[in-house]
């Protein structure tokens, strides 16, 4: 037991030493509240930015930061981006909803969650538009009877994604709606 715990301290060292020669956009920085680009070209992105939640690449907000094993957002609307299970280094999980606001308009090829979402001017290259933004509530019927379930590849119909923790209702709905 005596001789594990250098090793413990150790290891809890080189986590400490790892995150804090992350750079300050770097995933691994990330909390509740921040804003994250999702990178890359493709239609689906597992790599991330911190960015300011006003600028016009913030596409996700970070709703929860899990660590440990813990990698149940408690639901299948989230977005989420993970550190992966390096032996020895502390893990983490962002659950991330859309960052958005009534009016903003994205461009998605491929349904939630996986699906690489991007702020874009509403017009020919926007897939749909944000018609509802309720804070505080967590329900499908704030957007209508018509509005579909989130796990869909037709984005430009009504949707409805319904965010748990914390609350959020975000209504979207095509960009000619």
């Amino acid at each position: 037991m005596v001789k594990a715990a250098p090793v413990a301290l150790a290891l809890a060292a080189a986590s400490l030493l790892a995150a804090g020669c992350a750079a300050d956009d770097d995933p691994v920085r990330a909390r509740a509240g921040d804003c994250l680009e999702a990178l890359g070209e493709g239609k689906k992105t597992t790599e991330f930015r911190i960015v300011g939640c006003g600028t016009p690449a913030a596409a996700y907000r970070v709703a929860r930061r899990l660590t440990g094993g813990d990698r149940s957002c408690g639901g299948s609307t989230y977005g989420y981006v993970s550190s992966g299970y390096a032996r020895g280094a502390t893990r983490w999980h962002l659950c991330l909803t859309l960052n958005a606001r009534v009016g903003d308009c994205f461009h998605q090829e491929v349904g939630f969650p996986t699906g690489k979402a991007a702020k874009t001017p509403c017009g020919p290259e926007a897939t749909y538009k944000v018609v509802k933004v309720a804070e505080g509530t967590a329900d499908k019927e704030l957007c209508g009877e018509d509005a579909g379930y989130t796990l869909v590849d037709d984005l430009t119909g009504p949707i409805a994604l319904v965010y748990r923790d914390p609350p959020l209702t975000i209504c979207t709905d095509g960009v000619d709606s």
